[in-house]
């Protein structure tokens, strides 16, 4: 009786001592399907909108700019400041 305890609780130790933190946001978005990261102000989009689509990237600034209420970040925002790599534009 003593081993299989002993076993038991040797094996919840190991089990929950190799669970990790996992790091997310919430997954809300604007209207755009994007949101700031806080950490540098970079815009990201997730799931870009029709609203964007096939705009030049200024436009998209322009809406981001107009859509997003983080005052800090859209003072500061430029074509630079914005992951482009999930949004179709000219």
């Amino acid at each position: 009786m003593k081993k299989s305890f002993l076993g038991l609780l040797i094996l919840c130790v190991l089990n929950f001592s190799s669970v990790t933190d996992a790091f997310a946001h919430s997954g809300r978005t604007d209207r755009l399907g994007g949101h700031f990261k806080r950490a540098n102000c970079t815009y990201m989009f997730h799931h870009p909108t029709a609203a964007v689509s096939g705009k030049s990237k200024a436009t998209i600034v322009s809406l981001i700019k107009k859509y997003n209420s983080n005052n800090k970040c859209t003072r500061s925002l430029t074509t630079k400041k914005v992951d482009w790599s999930t949004v179709r534009h000219k």
